[in-house]
């Protein structure tokens, strides 16, 4: 554990869009992949649009149980969720749940760390876009 360059990291990014999203943990010296997530979403359909529900919902599941494995947020101190779109505010607000219903129960100080940020893609490259940007 005393050479896991995770337990230095003080900064978490998640970058997402929908059916891609990449929790990376941000040290010093370099940015570490801890996950990636690839989940194909169907399309909208006219009049019709349960499936794509299911899988924004299921991919938000994914993302978020690869989020609580990945990031300790008693060392981290800030966590970045960069979307383009309202993904980011669903994904906040889903992973709250979703903890709380694992039993792991957001306190608010640690509400706090979160901050949520627009990027232009989820890809891994859309990560320095975000830490540029001076808002």
């Amino acid at each position: 554990m005393a050479l896991d360059p995770a337990t230095q990291a003080d900064v978490a990014a998640v970058v997402l869009h929908e059916g891609l999203a990449h929790v990376c943990l941000l040290t010093p010296a370099m940015t570490l992949v801890r996950a990636k997530i690839d989940v194909q979403i169907p399309r909208k359909r006219k009049g019709f649009s349960g499936q794509h529900d299911k899988g924004i919902e299921r991919f938000l599941d994914n993302v978020c149980a690869a989020m609580l494995r990945h990031i300790n947020l008693a060392v981290i101190k800030c966590v970045l969720i960069a979307s383009r779109g309202f993904l980011k505010e669903q994904l906040f607000t889903h992973f709250l749940e979703y903890a709380d219903k694992e039993g792991k129960k957001i306190p608010g100080d640690q509400k706090a760390k979160f901050l949520l940020t627009h990027s232009s893609s989820g890809f891994k490259h859309a990560l320095k876009e975000v830490l540029e940007d001076p808002n």
